[in-house]
């Protein structure tokens, strides 16, 4: 079986559109979306819609279970965006997907088993995401139960195999290379370039995974942005990289 494996869309449709073009050419049998659809000041309606038409798996992100609050009263500013542009029936979608999803030998979650906001394949070290050890990971983790784990959450592309086999695969961001964030304490994510990322997993016999990085109108998304008055997603969707004139 190959997987297409995708997160981290972040409303971002142009992105997802050119993931999902280039995922029909390489002869994937199923699609799973680790999670965070529409949450950014992009198109979330849109992105909801494209990901409800297409055959794939999903798994609930963080910020899709933010999604399903009554108000967007005390959301963040890319939440709160989502939440207005988004019917009370796509908000019920997003919040009501699952924690967790297993297919075949591979189990899926956004961010980790312990909850949904919690990193698996990445530490904070100096203000930044780095990899997290294999010991960190196997506490974190427990007895994986499967061959393989996909998990998304902290937008870097990412591989880890652990010592009793199970490989962890992060496919890395289809629609937000770079982000600041203050919990569980203030850092950054940067992949350092613009390119939508997704991966590809093989478990026919082993498990082998492609990472791959792919053009798209980033551009056309960047603009987006700053029409709805976020300067910070517009530089991190053209360079891949936080703006240091935060």
């Amino acid at each position: 079986m190959r997987l297409g494996v995708i997160a981290d869309i972040h409303g971002n449709l142009p992105a997802l559109e050119a993931v999902l073009a280039r995922l029909a050419g390489l002869s994937v049998d199923r699609i799973v979306n680790l999670g965070d659809c529409a949450s950014g000041p992009l198109w979330p309606a849109e992105t909801v819609q494209l990901l409800r038409a297409t055959a794939m798996n999903h798994v609930r992100g963080n910020h899709d279970r933010a999604l399903g609050a009554a108000s967007p009263d005390g959301l963040g500013a890319s939440d709160s965006y989502a939440w207005r542009n988004l019917d009370a029936e796509a908000r019920g979608w997003l919040a009501g997907l699952p924690f967790e999803l297993d297919i075949g030998v591979a189990r899926c979650f956004h961010a980790s088993p312990k909850d949904d906001d919690t990193y698996l394949l990445d530490a904070i070290e100096g203000g930044r995401l780095v990899a997290a050890g294999p010991q960190a990971v196997a506490a974190l983790l427990g007895p994986a139960g499967a061959a393989l784990v996909l998990c998304g959450h902290s937008h870097q592309p990412r591989l880890l195999r652990l010592d009793d086999g199970t490989v962890v695969v992060n496919p890395g961001s289809v629609g937000n290379p770079a982000y600041h964030a203050t919990q569980p304490s203030i850092h950054l994510s940067e992949s350092g370039a613009p390119h939508a990322r997704f991966a590809v997993v093989d478990v026919t016999q082993a498990v082998a995974v492609e990472h791959y990085a792919i053009a798209y109108d980033w551009e056309r998304a960047a603009r987006r942005a700053e029409i709805n008055g976020r300067a910070d997603w517009a530089h991190a969707l053209r360079t891949g990289r936080v703006s240091t004139s935060r």
